[in-house]
């Protein structure tokens, strides 16, 4: 029992600490849990050269055609094989309007789809929060545990409820940095969307 308790010791020391759970932070943000580089804000500019895009314009919501291809754009259940299909099949229906109406349905969708983005964000930073605070108690415990565990070489038991509380807390904090290695991806695959769904639009136009 001893030397399972010295190996959760060790592997809290090298899990929870703070160089482990920054491994790989491109910056120094000590709340960010993730290996790709946090950046807050996300321009039209970054995925976008063609026509004026008026991303403050409501009139659109007016119109059930327009609000119906933004909402296929901005759902990401939805493959842009069938976005591209259905950019092609506002184009044919809408006539003279057409193009305006389809930059319409863009910033419309870029808005929302950069909303998504920012709420990732911000669930990332509240998991990283939780995750430093976790990785906190598990140090803490960690010195529950060694001192148990230097007493048991004198009285010969461990703490056997210290112990389990420390393997808890481990198991949790490495399941969730497991976890969370998906939800990193999510920023990035909503950017790479936005920039397909751009160029679909600029080649229609």
């Amino acid at each position: 029992m001893l030397a399972c308790a010295r190996a959760v010791v060790a592997g809290v020391l090298l899990i929870a600490s703070p160089q482990a759970f920054a491994q790989g932070r491109p910056k120094a943000d000590p709340n960010w849990p993730c290996r790709q580089l946090e950046t807050a804000a996300f321009s039209l500019a970054s995925v976008w050269a063609g026509p004026d895009v008026d991303l403050n314009a409501q009139d659109w919501r007016d119109d059930p055609d327009v609000v119906d291809l933004a909402t296929k754009m901005s759902q990401r259940r939805v493959p842009m094989e069938d976005v591209e299909k259905a950019i092609s099949a506002f184009k044919s229906k809408q006539g003279a309007d057409a193009d305006a109406k389809l930059l319409q349905a863009f910033g419309a969708a870029f808005q929302d789809l950069t909303q998504q983005r920012s709420q990732v964000l911000s669930g990332l930073d509240r998991f990283g929060r939780k995750q430093r605070e976790l990785a906190d108690r598990i140090r803490a415990e960690n010195e529950v545990a060694q001192n148990a565990a230097d007493q048991a070489n004198n009285a010969g038991q461990l703490d056997e409820a210290a112990r389990q509380k420390l393997e808890w807390d481990l198991r949790v904090f490495d399941d969730r940095q497991r976890t969370v290695r998906y939800v990193c991806e999510s920023p990035t695959l909503i950017e790479q969307r936005l920039g397909a769904i751009a160029r679909a639009v600029q080649q229609a136009l």
